[in-house]
């Protein structure tokens, strides 16, 4: 699964490799601990209904996708991830398939392992061991709720919330030895595939996913111990990378 990532890396050259327009917001940058129901940077792609023009884009969602028959907020809460081997089938998913596919970039995520003790749990990061940045596979949902919105993740007119999930798929190889699931991680080659407003099918979408052609090799990832502070989720900075801290 995911449930706490990091994403440090510079918006231009971001935005500049995505060929994508800047609509984050300029205060949420460099954080090193981000937790689900946060706001996080996602890259969507959509075609304006008057021109016919395709907008890509990079955008501030919730993390925790809201469904439109969503209540309140805190269905978000259990909605950070969402299977891919079950998108098409599940209510809160598969009107985003279709219509609303997304990207999650970081610079890596966070999986705890107990130690042989039982303890403990150790924290993890995984990321490229080139420094490259990750692109996740995500959905998103305008949700309008019951009242207005405000924040970075809302809408300019207030009226909507764009929320996320990112997708998970079943861990293989050294992946698997620390986390049962793990996100699905998009080559670089294969993001215009998966943001394409073309694939308007859900079907289509959900055959598309399940193929590991277009996944991130796991070779390519580098896992480290890091600080246990990062398990608290008030703790953020670049020190939260750094080894374990033993205490004489």
């Amino acid at each position: 699964m995911c449930g706490r990532f990091a994403f440090f890396q510079e918006i231009e050259p971001l935005i500049d490799d995505l060929g994508a327009v800047d609509l984050s917001d300029p205060h949420l940058r460099s954080r090193w601990n981000i937790p689900p129901t946060a706001p996080i940077h996602v890259v969507t792609e959509s075609i304006d209904k008057d021109s016919g023009e395709v907008l890509r884009a990079l955008r501030i969602a919730r993390w925790g996708l809201l469904p439109p028959f969503a209540k309140d907020e805190s269905f978000s809460s259990r909605t950070f991830n969402a299977r891919r081997e079950t998108l098409a089938e599940k209510n809160s998913f598969r009107g985003s398939l279709a219509r609303y596919r997304a990207l999650v970039p970081m610079d890596g995520y966070y999986e705890w392992v107990r130690d042989p003790a039982g303890r403990r749990k150790q924290p993890y990061f995984i990321a490229p061991a080139d420094g490259s940045p990750l692109y996740m596979a995500a959905l998103v949902s305008w949700w309008k709720g019951p009242a207005s919105h405000e924040g970075p993740a809302a809408s300019a007119d207030g009226r909507f919330l764009l929320s996320a999930t990112i997708i998970t798929r079943a861990a293989s190889g050294k992946l698997a030895e620390i986390h049962d699931r793990t996100p699905v991680m998009l080559r670089r080659d294969q993001l215009d595939a998966w943001l394409d407003p073309a694939m308007d099918d859900r079907h289509a979408a959900q055959e598309w996913i399940l193929e590991d052609a277009h996944l991130l090799p796991d070779a390519t990832l580098a896992l480290r111990e890091v600080d246990p502070a990062v398990g608290k989720v008030g703790n953020d900075g670049p020190e939260l990378l750094e080894g374990p801290r033993t205490l004489l």
